[in-house]
């Protein structure tokens, strides 16, 4: 599992199996809503304050590279490819990113309103745009209109052929997303000051239209991950966790009947159908936050500590050091 600790700029890289831990240091600020994504030998997280991605070597577990997005990127979600590409959203550079991860390359390509999310579906890339500016008061973010999706070829970042552009009903400001097991894109829209009531989109990345749509997840709900079976968990500050069935299409646990994690930032689970939901503590400097770990059947099985105001996590399979042979 990989935790961004956003109070220290740190990724705490964690064996579930030996239940071991490991802090790198990131060096520069973190944005908050800055999220990770890995292969099985590179992790990349935004860093820099959103200018810059990170790229952590997972096996020697060091950070072994800071490349540049450019001044005002706002980077947010990424996704890595084949270890050797990661896609970042762009918020405020209303653009794509496609990073080439051992020479440093950066190819950009602009498309449209605050991007903040991006997935890889049958051979093309998603990206999730909020469609949101500051608002008038205050630090919230403000939908403009209708969020979408831009579907891209990862290989030139063109726009592809036929539907290029999905749109997503609901409140807005969609923020978030995943895919199933059943190839599936799941979008978890935030909506703004006025429509705070969130929303859950299912895309069906081969014909590129929207199967689906689901409220009853609460008021500003957060970071959502799908797990290897039939299901999406959703996290809530003032929710804590809860779940959809993809199979039943289903919202099970819902507003008022989610698992109680405490101010939850970000939800991930595992291959073993495990459940980590993060919990920031207060996030002043020397307090911790956690990750509470949940079966399948969602009962606890323990906590992980974890460093300063912990959000987005994600997990990986690293596979084992090869063993220097024998001379």
């Amino acid at each position: 599992m990989l935790v961004v600790n956003t109070g220290e700029a740190s990724l705490s890289i964690i064996s579930l199996s030996r239940e071991t831990q490991v802090k790198v240091p990131l060096g520069s600020a973190v944005p908050a809503d800055g999220r990770p994504s890995a292969g099985q030998v590179h992790a990349v997280t935004p860093a820099g304050g959103g200018d810059s991605l990170a790229v952590i070597d997972l096996s020697r577990k060091t950070l072994v590279g800071m490349i540049s997005l450019g001044a005002g990127a706002g980077a947010r979600g990424t996704v890595v490819q084949g270890d050797s590409v990661a896609f970042v959203a762009l918020q405020q550079g209303r653009a794509v990113a496609r990073v080439r991860l051992e020479s440093g390359e950066v190819t950009k390509v602009e498309t449209g309103a605050a991007p903040k999310a991006v997935v890889l579906a049958r051979a093309r890339l998603f990206v999730i745009h909020a469609n949101v500016s500051p608002c008038a008061v205050g630090q919230a973010e403000c939908p403009e209109g209708e969020s979408w999706i831009l579907v891209l070829d990862p290989n030139t970042l063109a726009r592809v052929g036929g539907r290029d552009s999905i749109p997503i009903p609901g409140p807005g400001n969609a923020s978030y997303a995943s895919v199933a097991a059943d190839g599936r894109i799941y979008v978890l829209s935030r909506g703004g000051p006025e429509s705070p009531s969130g929303r859950l989109t299912i895309i069906d990345p081969v014909s590129r239209t929207e199967v689906g749509s689901f409220g009853g997840i609460g008021e500003f709900p957060g970071p959502i991950a799908a797990d290897r079976g039939e299901r999406v968990m959703i996290s809530s500050p003032t929710e804590g966790l809860m779940e959809f069935n993809t199979r039943t299409r289903s919202v099970v646990r819902g507003a008022g009947g989610g698992i109680p994690v405490q101010a939850s930032q970000g939800v991930t689970t595992d291959s073993r159908n495990q459940i980590y939901g993060i919990e920031p503590g207060n996030c002043t400097p020397g307090s911790v936050g956690r990750a509470r770990v949940f079966r399948p059947d969602l009962t606890e099985i323990r906590s992980v500590v974890l460093g300063v105001c912990p959000r987005a996590a994600t997990t990986t399979l690293i596979p084992p050091a090869e063993e220097p042979a024998n001379r």
